[in-house]
């Protein structure tokens, strides 16, 4: 007989199968904000200065990219919640998104 507290039958076991598949959604999620921001780093270290005839093509693309990575730190702080971490405060520190570009 299960004691006051503790699951019954099989449903520890749904659970932890439950937590492993958020953790592993909030790995990949990461992973995808990570593969953006180093993408928009990677384009400002060859963007071209000011006044150069290719730097509109460049802002925009930086611009499209920014887009991007917000996105994925939405969807991550999305996934963060789902698993009950409510507080995002390091998501910033730990995902800096660079300041657009003009």
């Amino acid at each position: 007989m299960a004691t006051r507290g503790e699951p019954i039958g099989g449903t520890l076991a749904i659970e932890v199968e439950l937590r492993k598949e958020k953790a592993s959604a909030l790995r990949r999620v990461a992973g995808r904000l990570e593969t953006s921001i180093a993408d928009l780093q990677a384009l400002e270290a060859k963007m071209p200065p000011p006044g150069s005839p290719d730097r509109p093509r460049f802002v925009e693309r930086h611009r499209a990219l920014r887009a991007e990575a917000e996105q994925h730190r939405w969807y991550f702080i999305i996934q963060r919640e789902a698993m009950g971490l409510l507080h995002h405060g390091v998501v910033d520190e730990m995902y800096p998104i660079p300041r657009p570009i003009r």
